[in-house]
C-alpha cells in the first residue's frame, strides 16, 4: 500500500507536495536488481532509462559494461540483450524522438573506449521489438582520443539534438547530432573545460541548463545552448551538505511545471545528494539506501531517474543506481539496483507520473 500523501491536484497532474523542512534523509530499499554484468571486477558503470512511447511496462534500463558491451534490461532486471560487445562503453544516455526522414526514433548514445575506434556509438531502440541496433559507426570525438563521460541535450528553442562528451583531463566537447545522406553525423559546436577530472553530466532540455560533475570539486552549471557563454556557476561543493568525492553520476527528476530535482552520486559515503532543479539549486536532502532483499548499494558510479510512470512495477517513477561492489550471483559481478520513486519521496518530495521525456510540441 502506498503511503498517505498530502497532495494538490493541478488539472490532470498530481504533484505530491513537499514538507517545508530544509533537509531530510530518505532510506529506501531496492525493489529489484539487474542480473550482473558479464565482466568481473569494476565493470558496471552508468545506467539510462528508455521510456516506451505507448506501453510503460515495456520500458528498458540500459547499463554499461565498460569491460564489454551495453547491457539491456527489462523492468524486472532481466538481461534481454547485449550490444556492442568489446566496445567498452563507459557512459550512456537516451535521446527520445530524434528526427529521421522516416519519422522520430529513440536513440541510445554511449561513449565507447575500444582502442581501435574510440568515440561515441549510437543505437536505435525499436519500440515494437524492444531491440537495439547500431545506427552507423563510431563518431570520433576529441580528434579520435578516448572519451569518458557523456550526456545528451535537445534544445526546446531550436529542436536540435546534441551530445556532450568529456575526457579525464577535464575537456568537454558539445556535438550537434544530425542525419543526412543516410548517415548520422556530428560536428563540434562548443568546447569548454574544468580544472580536474569530470565524468557525470546531465542536461535539462526544458530549462536549458547543463550540469557537470568535477569528481573532487563539486557540481557546475552552465547554459546548454551552443551559442551561450561557457561561464560556469558551482552549485554544490565537495565537503558541503555531506557531498563527498568522487562526485559521479548526475541525473534529473523532472515535473511538468519546470520543478523537480538534480540528484548526484556521492561515492565515498554511499549516498545520493538531492538539489532543487529550479532557481539556484538549493540543497534538499540525502538518499541513504538500505539493504532490503537485494542488498545495499555502495560505491556508486552512474545513476538515472525518471518521474514517468513505468507501468505496474514503478507507477510513480524509477531511480536506478550502479552497485560498485561485487554481489552474490553469477561470479559475484556488479549490477544495478532499482528503487521506486515513492519509496524515496515519502511525504517530502514531488511526484509527477504524468511527465514525459518526449518532445514538447
Amino acid at each position: 500500500m502506498l503511503p498517505e500523501w498530502r497532495c494538490a491536484t493541478l488539472g490532470m497532474v498530481l504533484l505530491f507536495s513537499c514538507a517545508s523542512e530544509p533537509a531530510w534523509v530518505a532510506r529506501p530499499a531496492p525493489r529489484a536488481e539487474t542480473q550482473p554484468v558479464p565482466a568481473k571486477g569494476d565493470a558496471a558503470d552508468d545506467p539510462a532509462i528508455w521510456v516506451h512511447p505507448s506501453d510503460p511496462d515495456k520500458s528498458l534500463v540500459l547499463g554499461t559494461n565498460k569491460a564489454g558491451g551495453l547491457c539491456v534490461y527489462n523492468l524486472e532486471g532481466q538481461l534481454v540483450q547485449t550490444v556492442g560487445d568489446g566496445m567498452r562503453p563507459n557512459n550512456v544516455d537516451v535521446l527520445h524522438d530524434f528526427p529521421l526522414p522516416s519519422g522520430p526514433v529513440d536513440l541510445a548514445v554511449a561513449t565507447v573506449r575500444q582502442k581501435s575506434a574510440p568515440g561515441v556509438q549510437i543505437w536505435r531502440i525499436d519500440a515494437t521489438t524492444g531491440r537495439l541496433s547500431a545506427l552507423g559507426g563510431v563518431l570520433p570525438v576529441f580528434g579520435d582520443a578516448e572519451p569518458y563521460g557523456l550526456c545528451v541535450y535537445r534544445s526546446r528553442r531550436t529542436g536540435q539534438s546534441y551530445f556532450i562528451v568529456n575526457r579525464k583531463n577535464g575537456q568537454f566537447e558539445q556535438h550537434e547530432l544530425s542525419f543526412s545522406d543516410g548517415k548520422l553525423r556530428s560536428r563540434v559546436v562548443r568546447r569548454f573545460s574544468v580544472a580536474s577530472q569530470p565524468e557525470g553530466c546531465v542536461a535539462d532540455d526544458e530549462l536549458g541548463f547543463l550540469y557537470l560533475g568535477e569528481e573532487k570539486v563539486g557540481i557546475w552549471k552552465l547554459a546548454a545552448e551552443p551559442d551561450a557563454p561557457t561561464r560556469m556557476t558551482r552549485i554544490a561543493r565537495v565537503g558541503e551538505n555531506g557531498l563527498q568525492p568522487d562526485v559521479e553520476g548526475l541525473t534529473l527528476y523532472c515535473t511538468t511545471d519546470g520543478k523537480g530535482y538534480l540528484i548526484a552520486s556521492s561515492q565515498s559515503n554511499d549516498c545520493f545528494k538531492i538539489y532543487r532543479r529550479e532557481g539556484t539549486n538549493a540543497f534538499v536532502g540525502t538518499i541513504e539506501p538500505v539493504a532490503g532483499k537485494f542488498g545495499k548499494v555502495s560505491e556508486t558510479d552512474g545513476i538515472a531517474v525518471t518521474s514517468a510512470a513505468l507501468g505496474k512495477r514503478f507507477p510513480y517513477g524509477l531511480f536506478v543506481a550502479q552497485d560498485g561492489k561485487a554481489r552474490s550471483g553469477a561470479r559475484g559481478n556488479q549490477n544495478f539496483k532499482f528503487y521506486a520513486w515513492e519509496d524515496i519521496a515519502g511525504n517530502s518530495l514531488l511526484m509527477d507520473p504524468t511527465w514525459s521525456p518526449r518532445s514538447k510540441k
